[in-house]
């Protein structure tokens, strides 16, 4: 039995690589799993398992170890993890679930109204799409067999197809003017204090929608703060979002709206006096402003993902933190997370309405605050 280093051999290692055998077992899956050589040939088993325990490889001493302690003075950043971003564990049981699927069927009883009157606008567009597309299919084909009678030379003395072929060009152009023309007008302009208000909010929005990063807060839940060693009270899921433009065609405004596109459910429509929550043209929601409490927070953030440039860091924790925030030495490589300034703004209604979004330019995300809830303070005396 060998004791110490063992003996290394350069003719033993190719021939072990090169071996038809083992090329054979391992193409075939014919190789035993690991474990199981007790089974299969006790006496090598157990010599390998004294063997390993009485020697050693000189490979296994020139490895270098891959950890190493960092410095308390580094900041280090984690490796990017997708899926909880905050990098505490999010079990699935959570108590809060961000999404306003279940609101799709409220509207507020101020909005009936305007709730059946998209509902009728829509059913007479599909009425009038269907007869559209009828119509285009029936020009189509006069106008292949009006170019194939100029083929027969037809074409040349008999003009009915043409004539056809011109009525059903203006059939056409009248359906569309009347698709056109089918759908809900809103109008909010009449040079009030509110109508400037409003403007003003368009306009601090859309520098809010120019952070370098937006969020919906998709799914969130509170913290065992000593069990997970950390100094964040929430563990969130977030997903990114863009500044993206979307017009529902049915429904026009004389005023500009807020639009905030939604990662788990309906997309979320500001007007001057009420959100509509919409996911398609049969499932919205509508909710007067009034009954939508809005709630606009600043959020320190644990980021352990790329700092966005336009936020602020407050401060430094640690990856595995004491309860007064101090480094828990007991881990290994313990490392610094940036605490970042973000802005949180939150839609809560009785309906079911529930949307959260996290921007990373807070000082833009303080000047929409602002104008917004001016608005709301004109809306409330109406």
């Amino acid at each position: 039995m060998k004791f110490g280093i063992r003996t290394p051999s350069l003719k033993r290692r190719i021939a072990a690589r090169t071996s038809w055998k083992r090329v054979v077992r391992h193409s075939l899956g014919l190789k035993a799993p690991r474990g199981m050589g007790i089974l299969t040939n006790p006496k090598k088993a157990l010599y390998n398992k004294v063997y390993n325990k009485t020697s050693v490889s000189v490979d296994d001493l020139l490895k270098i170890p891959n950890n190493k302690n960092n410095s308390s003075n580094t900041v280090k950043h984690p490796p990017m993890n997708n899926e909880h971003p905050t990098g505490i564990e999010i079990s699935n049981t959570g108590n809060i679930i961000r999404s306003s699927s279940k609101a799709l069927t409220v509207t507020s009883k101020n909005f009936q109204v305007l709730r059946q009157q998209i509902t009728d606008i829509y059913n007479q567009r599909i009425e009038l799409l269907k007869k559209l597309n009828s119509a285009k299919t029936k020009l189509f084909l006069l106008s292949t067999i009006h170019f194939g009678s100029y083929l027969v030379i037809v074409g040349f003395f008999y003009k009915g197809i043409a004539n056809s072929r011109k009525i059903q060009q203006s059939v056409v152009k009248e359906l569309e003017k009347q698709v056109l023309e089918t759908f809900v007008k809103l109008t909010f302009a009449d040079k009030s204090q509110l109508e400037k208000s409003w403007l003003n909010c368009i306009d601090t929005f859309n520098e809010l929608m120019s952070s370098e990063k937006i969020w919906d807060i998709t799914y969130a839940e509170n913290v065992d703060r000593a069990k997970a060693r950390t100094v964040a009270q929430t563990a969130t899921k977030r997903t990114p979002i863009s500044k993206t433009e979307r017009e529902i065609e049915f429904v026009k405004s004389d005023l500009p709206h807020l639009f905030l596109p939604n990662a788990n459910g309906p997309d979320v429509f500001l007007f001057p006096t009420f959100l509509l929550l919409f996911k398609d043209n049969q499932e919205f929601g509508i909710f007067d402003l009034k009954d939508v409490k809005t709630t606009m927070k600043l959020s320190g953030y644990v980021e352990e993902e790329s700092v966005p440039k336009d936020t602020e860091i407050i401060q430094h924790t640690w990856k595995k933190a004491n309860k007064d925030g101090s480094m828990d030495k007991r881990f290994k490589g313990n490392y610094q997370i940036p605490i970042v300034k973000y802005g949180d703004m939150t839609y809560e209604s009785e309906g079911g309405l529930e949307e959260s979004f996290m921007f990373s330019n807070f000082d833009a995300f303080t000047e929409f605050a602002k104008t917004y809830e001016f608005h709301a303070s004109l809306l409330s005396k109406l």
